[in-house]
């Protein structure tokens, strides 16, 4: 069989989110569970107290007639008050419709009357347009995720306590959600056009869950730092659902700013956070800028344990010196307790990797789907490799479709955490889960012969050249964005008249980079050259036939999706002239 993460101890049960709740209620009661930072201090929710809450928010949904197999939508920035109602949702045995902020009204409508949604919990920044759909829709409750009472509004919308507190007058308890019901009703984030609903089980979830804790070592010493959107299956499973499951802290963070992130940091004494490649970049740009504006002394200093660095790494023993030489430069960058980051969402540069463990921060990555719950491998934190997106979590078969010379095919896997299904759409189920149970990702990819997985490309975006070459456009655009001067590039295939592709790219220039650099605002034709000229030298580092033939700049950020993945399906048709 084919190498999984070791199991380093036992799961503690494959239950229900509720009684996965209940459970660490009794076995972690007083211990804060959840924490945030309000009116100039931070605030917690212990483990008992998020059960009652959970019970409470089930009894008051009954007694609107809510029950299992029903469905509840959740529109708003995480919040405690964000998690209590998804908690609330699962202990009523019904479904939770978490709903990304950064779609437009008119999705927002779509996924609501498709998912034929009873119940919504809305961020009042997002009540008008809900009260415009409830016009015509009609909810049964349309519950205020901040605790305000706000003018004029009919009795039909309720303050986020005001709600709680109504499940005291209720006696009966809900009926308890099995296994196999649905818990959590995704729609992905329409990267390929229309969004799809994702029908993940109780049983997809804490499966994901129990196998991450079965072969990851974490735990009651940990506190996770929340920054990702909770309605992204990612950071619900892996930095919300998993903590509460294995009895560690979980604290919001109370912006994406970088100031708040290491205030965050500190005073939370954070182990672990998960992150897009994009949030680390950042992050990692932010410690260096701090490193060069620092006095002489200590920019000698600094430079120094790099080179010390570099020269350990030779011998295998870069990661331990690093902790020890840079030891105040992450105190002071709030990484004072910090174990790991793991990264998800998009691929991990490998060169982001090697430059956080030359400060002695580790950075692993892995890989999943929203249709696997969503993780379904993992670097092991004991012996990561760059580049990778590690082994398959134990239990997690791989399949690889129709490999090439190389090994690299269509990247498939099988496991207890893959979806039911789309929501009333078998013919889109089909296509991607095949007789044999197997989620085709739509990834290329192969593994090597200790078992680690590495992903080549998006299937969908594989260019083949004239001469019938596979190009990846994902290792082209690592090449490209390694320019100072680039904040972003997409490559894509420009159909040729002698058949097959030509290698084009979409450049997004950093123009403060620029601009600092020559100490000037420059012309759009200057600009062009400059990126003309990095082109040339970063392509330089790829094979002839990958190389980009021509380019377009883009004067503004690509669209993304919330995950910071680019819309190329909105791109493409301009690029095209389609």
């Amino acid at each position: 069989m084919a190498k999984t993460l070791e199991i380093i101890r036992d799961h503690r049960g494959i239950v229900t989110i509720p009684e996965m709740l209940a459970r660490s209620a009794r076995d972690f009661g007083p211990r804060r569970a959840l924490s945030v930072f309000r009116d100039g201090a931070y605030q917690h929710i212990t483990f008992e107290e998020l059960w009652n809450r959970a019970v409470l928010l089930a009894k008051a949904l009954k007694a609107l007639g809510v029950g299992r197999g029903d469905r509840c939508a959740i529109l708003g920035p995480n919040s405690p008050e964000w998690a209590q109602a998804f908690l609330g949702v699962a202990t009523a045995g019904a479904t939770c419709v978490p709903i990304d902020s950064l779609l437009k009204p008119y999705e927002f409508r779509h996924i609501l009357e498709e998912a034929k949604v009873k119940v919504i919990f809305v961020a009042k920044r997002f009540l008008d347009t809900i009260l415009e759909i409830d016009e015509d829709y009609h909810f049964k409750k349309i519950i205020l995720l901040e605790d305000l009472k706000v003018e004029g509004l009919s009795e039909n919308v309720a303050p986020f306590y005001s709600f709680l507190a109504e499940g005291k007058r209720v006696k009966d308890v809900p009926s308890p959600p099995g296994l196999d019901d649905i818990a959590s009703l995704i729609y992905t984030s329409g990267t390929t056009g229309k969004a799809k609903g994702v029908m993940l089980t109780h049983r997809n979830i804490i499966s994901d869950v129990a196998v991450i804790y079965q072969s990851v070592d974490f735990g009651l010493q940990d506190r996770v730092l929340l920054v990702l959107p909770m309605h992204h299956t990612f950071a619900c499973t892996a930095s919300f659902l998993l903590p509460l499951y294995a009895g560690a802290q979980v604290t919001f963070a109370r912006s994406l700013k970088s100031r708040d992130i290491i205030a965050d940091l500190k005073a939370s004494r954070t182990t672990v956070m998960l992150g897009v490649p994009l949030l680390f970049q950042k992050i990692y740009e932010g410690i260096m800028r701090a490193v060069n504006k620092a006095p002489l002394s200590q920019r000698t200093l600094l430079k120094g344990f790099f080179k010390m660095v570099e020269m350990a790494s030779r011998a295998g023993k870069e990661e331990e010196l690093a902790k020890v030489l840079f030891a105040k430069l992450r105190e002071k960058a709030g990484f004072g307790h910090l174990r790991f980051f793991v990264s998800g969402g998009a691929p991990l540069p490998p060169l982001l990797s090697q430059n956080f463990r030359k400060i002695g921060i580790k950075i692993i990555q892995g890989y999943g789907l929203t249709e696997a719950s969503p993780v379904l491998t993992l670097n092991p934190p004991e012996a990561p490799r760059d580049g990778s997106i590690g082994l398959p979590l134990p239990g997690v078969e791989v399949k690889i479709v129709d490999p090439n010379r190389e090994g690299v095919g269509d990247l498939c896997f099988r496991g207890p955490m893959i979806m039911k299904g789309y929501f009333e759409n078998p013919t889109a189920t089909s296509k991607i889960i095949d007789e044999e149970g197997f989620l085709h990702t739509g990834d290329l990819g192969y593994q090597d012969e200790n078992g680690y997985l590495y992903i080549c490309g998006r299937a969908k975006n594989l260019i083949v050249t004239p001469a019938g070459k596979n190009v990846y456009p994902e290792e082209v655009e690592f090449a490209i964005n390694r320019s100072p001067f680039v904040l972003e590039s997409m490559v894509y295939g420009i159909p040729t008249q002698r058949g097959g592709e030509e290698v084009a790219a979409v450049i997004v220039p950093d123009y403060e980079a620029i601009d600092r650099h020559f100490g000037k605002h420059l012309s759009e034709e200057d600009v062009r050259e400059i990126i003309a000229k990095e082109l040339r030298k970063s392509m330089k580092k790829v094979a002839d036939y990958k190389r980009v033939k021509r380019f377009v700049i883009w004067d503004e950020e690509l669209p993304k999706t919330s995950t910071r993945k680019i819309k190329r399906h909105l791109v493409l048709p301009t690029l095209l002239g389609l």
